[in-house]
């Protein structure tokens, strides 16, 4: 078969151009440390590596939303725990105000610092996260959510939970509103509330209470009766249940009715009464103001010092529910947090099986590239070397 001149050096320079493309390949390929340079080369894996890569991106996105959620539960548990201090120097400044030996004029300094510990723990209702948002706003994250006027302490936040999405449908709360943390715990014992008439002139004092079975909602007065013998009687009337209860006191017995039981002390004078009613919801705020108020009562006379240690024990017993509310909500923020560890752990464990999955697909086997690299180095250069060596043949450097 014949060859002109012409074809041959066409067929010769295509022939080094493709062993030079496919030398250029090996070399951007072991550049990037990249399989594909391009979707073209296998679009099947090209498919493959984008939807890696947005699994990836997904990924890193819920983990971003974990450390934002760490870092506000992080927060907020540190000002709960500060709030736990303030309310338990509270408790001891109120059992030392319960005191028979501190004198009137301890007790208002006691109470000066109830007011002080009030106002610390309104300094962290409004207390502030990394981002600059307040904790316990709800969604109002750009207002102090406690604000005091005339002495009264007021919630101007909202409702609103603010939550974070750590992996897919698996939302958390990453904020509670400051109504649920400082206003939802339960005056009295939690189940009913014992008030003293204010008008009582005995010295009877409501000790401790307890809710024994099961506590029949209904507001009862247990009125309080001394005959001329000096026997004390009592009867217990519910405003829906009409009369539940009745019998004599003697000083140091317990008065028990409708689920109720009061441990008294002190000897009640005639027309002496006592107020059972269902807990209420009480803020922080007023319960340590009510223990202040009961620290400046006068306690002159056993009338008066009955009137202080019945508030005071009350609201003591108000305060110990404000305690195990703090308690409750830092143990949901522990479990949130703990939450986030264990989503945290399930990224980084999918991340890893994802990356190694992208790696096969895409990432360049260097040791084999190499050796490509050598062959078509060598297949060039023999290329090279076969046209320069029958391009030089002619007639003509024979004949010489």
């Amino acid at each position: 078969m014949r060859v002109s001149t012409s074809n041959f050096y066409i067929l010769s320079l295509a022939s080094m151009q493709a062993r030079q493309a496919d030398l250029d390949r090996v070399q951007r390929q072991l550049g990037s440390g990249l399989k594909l340079l391009q979707p073209a080369d296998n679009p099947g894996a090209a498919a493959s590596i984008n939807r890696f890569q947005a699994t990836l991106a997904a990924t890193d996105a819920f983990t971003a939303n974990i450390n934002r959620a760490n870092a506000a539960l992080g927060a907020e548990e540190s000002a709960l725990s500060s709030v736990g201090d303030v309310l338990n120097r509270v408790r001891e400044l109120t059992l030392q105000g319960l005191n028979a030996g501190q004198s009137a004029e301890s007790r208002r300094g006691i109470a000066v610092e109830v007011r002080a510990m009030r106002s610390q723990l309104m300094a962290l209702a409004n207390s502030v996260g990394s981002d600059g948002e307040y904790l316990f706003a709800g969604y109002k994250v750009t207002t102090p959510p406690y604000q005091e006027t005339a002495g009264v302490v007021s919630y101007v936040g909202d409702a609103g939970q603010r939550t974070l999405e750590l992996s897919p449908g698996n939302n958390v709360v990453v904020a509670d509103a400051g109504s649920a943390v400082f206003g939802s715990a339960r005056e009295g014992n939690g189940v009913f509330r014992t008030v003293a008439g204010l008008a009582n002139t005995g010295s009877l004092v409501v000790g401790g209470t307890a809710v024994v079975g099961a506590f029949i909602p209904d507001t009862y007065t247990a009125s309080f009766t001394v005959g001329v013998d000096g026997v004390v009687s009592y009867s217990v009337t519910g405003a829906v249940s009409g009369p539940v209860a009745s019998g004599t006191y003697a000083d140091g017995d317990a008065l028990s009715f409708a689920g109720v039981t009061l441990n008294l002390s002190g000897l009640p004078a005639t027309g002496d009464v006592l107020r059972v009613t269902p807990a209420a919801r009480q803020d922080a705020f007023a319960a340590l103001e009510e223990l202040a108020a009961a620290l400046e009562l006068p306690d002159g006379a056993p009338a008066q010092r009955a009137a202080q240690v019945n508030r005071l024990s009350r609201g003591l017993e108000s305060l110990d529910q404000q305690l195990l509310h703090i308690s409750a909500v830092r143990a949901s923020v522990g479990a949130r947090l703990q939450v986030g560890e264990l989503v945290a752990d399930a990224h980084a464990g999918a991340k890893l099986r994802t990356q190694e999955a992208l790696s096969d697909v895409s990432d360049l086997d260097y040791a084999e590239a190499a050796t490509r690299l050598a062959q078509q180095l060598t297949s060039l250069q023999a290329v090279q070397e076969t046209f320069s060596r029958l391009a030089s043949l002619s007639l003509f450097n024979y004949l010489r």
